[in-house]
């Protein structure tokens, strides 16, 4: 008879809950790109991706320490001042400084 030992059931849990968040990420993605083949949002099972030249306020208030005002700000200089040519450009924005450009580097894209 084999017993279950609180660890197990917390792989089991862990297990459940990274499918359910696969499947709620994966009918977003697909949603959004029915709406606009533009979609900037890209997502995968186990990380998401954002570029920064064509992300929405929505995507860009995903990152750590990015709520909308800094995402409007975000967008506001690359209309202002044309596509970002590196994600340290983020820099040049108001509002973004190193700690916010070093916890969300790994989820950004040009």
């Amino acid at each position: 008879m084999e017993i279950i030992t609180k660890g197990m059931i917390m792989i089991k849990v862990s297990k459940i809950i990274f499918i359910c968040l696969f499947f709620i990420f994966s009918s977003i993605s697909s949603a959004e790109n029915t709406k606009d083949n533009n979609i900037a949002l890209k997502t995968t099972q186990a990380l998401e991706r954002i570029d920064i030249n064509s992300a929405d306020s929505k995507a860009l208030s995903l990152l750590k320490g990015v709520g909308m005002k800094k995402a409007k700000a975000i967008i506001k200089y690359r209309n202002d001042n044309g596509k970002f040519i590196s994600v340290d450009d983020l820099l040049n924005v108001n509002g973004i400084g190193e700690k916010i450009l070093a916890q969300n580097r790994t989820k950004l894209i040009i």
